[in-house]
């Protein structure tokens, strides 16, 4: 994993290779409201099962032909609100190269009406969001302000990537100040409800010239912040034995560095599995002879079939007697479970792929629809 800081890597990549991947993340966690939200960006949508079988078939057809897996034909949007630990909107819209736009120049990316950029004046990243879900009679409109009172360009992590790879992680904003408004309409119950957002908030940015699936096995990571205090960790291991995993740990305090590391022996316990869940540890422990730091994955708040997100506690132990505790949001993804056909049926129940008819999507939202 080679990881950047850089504001200019958190421009577009525009990558060309067959199956290659890109996304820009932002969560943020308001507790005062018990409100948190997620939106991503997408150019090459590494969890499509659309993409993945057309993957599958360039590779099946001698990687020739029309069938030829372009990132820029499977870009998406996806956004998530919670309220009170339950969700309120889960959508993921997927379409071709009309429906995106991004720059080469500077953080940017646009959805049909969904787009975030960043505004150099005031450093902050401006997140605008406008889409309909016509398979739940909703509509979301909104505006989020990330701003950065403090960014990952401060910290030099250069030095931490390691092993020869085609994953890249740019670590823009470790903490945020968020603050702005959502707006739902329910259609069916002609009811608008307002909810308003104060809290903090994490930024990200991914990309790869391989498909996940094809070269990842395992990937946790998650964050917390308090109002002084900030942690951010990675684990990732790879299918192949001869890849070592890659693992980081970052907390700070008033933004001064309290643990800075990727030298970890990393142990797994409380394994869970179910028929429509991935193997999973419930508790994951990093530790040298300076620090423990231990993460033990609470309570689910999105559960699926390769994907799922905690509400985590943290306990960090220096060794120098200092000890932290602090709740936050954890997130684990099996990239293998896509390979799965029936698994990939399952995923086509969450995405509106734009022009295409799904009975997956259609019969999942009729029944949740109903359930509301």
């Amino acid at each position: 994993m080679r990881i950047s800081t850089s504001l200019k890597n958190d421009a577009w990549h525009d990558l060309k290779e067959a199956g290659s991947y890109e996304w820009w993340y932002f969560d943020a966690v308001d507790e005062e409201n018990d409100l948190s939200l997620v939106a991503i960006w997408f150019c090459g949508f590494p969890f499509s099962p659309y993409y993945i079988n057309r993957y599958n078939k360039w590779v099946a057809e001698g990687r020739n032909g029309k069938s030829f897996p372009d990132p820029l034909e499977h870009t998406a949007f996806s956004f998530n609100l919670y309220s009170k630990g339950i969700e309120v909107i889960n959508f993921i819209k997927e379409g071709n190269s009309n429906l995106f736009a991004s720059s080469k120049e500077s953080p940017y990316a646009k959805f049909e009406s969904n787009k975030f950029y960043y505004d150099e004046e005031k450093n902050c990243f401006v997140l605008e969001f406008d889409f309909q879900m016509p398979s739940r009679r909703k509509q979301v409109k909104g505006k989020i302000v990330f701003s950065m009172s403090h960014n990952g360009q401060s910290y030099d992590l250069s030095e931490f990537s390691y092993g020869q790879t085609e994953h890249a992680w740019v670590l823009v904003s470790p903490k945020a100040d968020v603050d702005g408004e959502i707006i739902v309409f329910n259609g069916i119950k002609n009811k608008l409800k307002k909810y308003k957002f104060l809290g903090k908030g994490y930024h990200d940015h991914n990309y790869g010239k391989l498909p996940m699936n094809t070269d990842i096995e395992k990937w946790y990571w998650g964050r917390a912040h308090s109002n002084n205090i900030d942690i951010v960790y990675y684990i990732i291991s790879y299918k192949s034995q001869q890849q070592e995993p890659f693992v980081f740990l970052m907390a700070t305090e008033n933004d001064k560095l309290l643990v800075l590391n990727n030298e970890f022996t990393l142990s797994e316990n409380g394994q869970e599995k179910s028929f429509f869940v991935p193997h999973y540890s419930k508790k994951l422990t990093l530790s040298n002879d300076r620090i423990e730091f231990n993460i033990t994955h609470d309570k689910g708040l999105d559960i699926g079939p390769f994907y799922l997100r905690f509400e985590s506690s943290f306990e960090l132990k220096i060794k120098d007697g200092s000890e932290l505790n602090m709740k936050g949001i954890s997130e684990f993804l099996h990239p293998g479970s896509i390979d799965s056909g029936f698994v990939r049926g399952l995923i086509k129940s969450k995405i509106w792929r734009h022009g295409n008819n799904s009975l997956m999507y259609n019969l999942y939202n009729f029944i949740f629809r109903f359930l509301e």
